[in-house]
């Protein structure tokens, strides 16, 4: 038998196995630009949402302190509130403190992944966080 269909014979399954090692990669990639994008997107309502609560809670004035002259926030309320706002969302994980000059709020969501579970990523965590403070009109 000749020496160069020999060695075709041997190496006949090199590119199936090459092709698929191209295809699993190629499938890694377009998954983690999925699954990415989606969490951009889920970021961007997670920091809309925290804005949103940090200026509810930053609208809980301190009366006594404006009474005085002083624009402060009451922070038990400030943070009350602004945890009220982020109740009604649902698998969100939110955190909230203030003081009489600002309230912070932080939140985060898991989001489950659709093509990364494959590579052993199945889910990814996003936050946002957001700061308001009290302004006179």
């Amino acid at each position: 038998m000749n020496p160069t269909r020999q060695r075709m014979r041997d190496e006949r399954g090199a590119v199936l196995v090459a092709g698929l090692l191209l295809t699993l990669a190629v499938l890694i990639v377009i998954g983690a630009a999925v699954d990415i994008g989606r969490a951009f997107i889920e970021r961007r309502e997670l920091v809309s949402l925290a804005d949103g609560a940090a200026l509810s809670g930053s609208q809980t004035l301190d009366l006594e302190a404006l009474h005085a002259g002083q624009l402060a926030l009451d922070p038990s309320e400030a943070q009350a509130t602004a945890l009220a706002v982020l109740a009604i969302e649902p698998q969100l994980r939110a955190r909230a403190s203030a003081s009489p000059a600002s309230v912070s709020v932080e939140v985060e969501r898991e989001i489950p992944t659709l093509l990364l579970r494959l590579v052993g990523l199945p889910t990814l965590t996003v936050k946002a966080q957001a700061t308001a403070e009290p302004r006179a009109p």
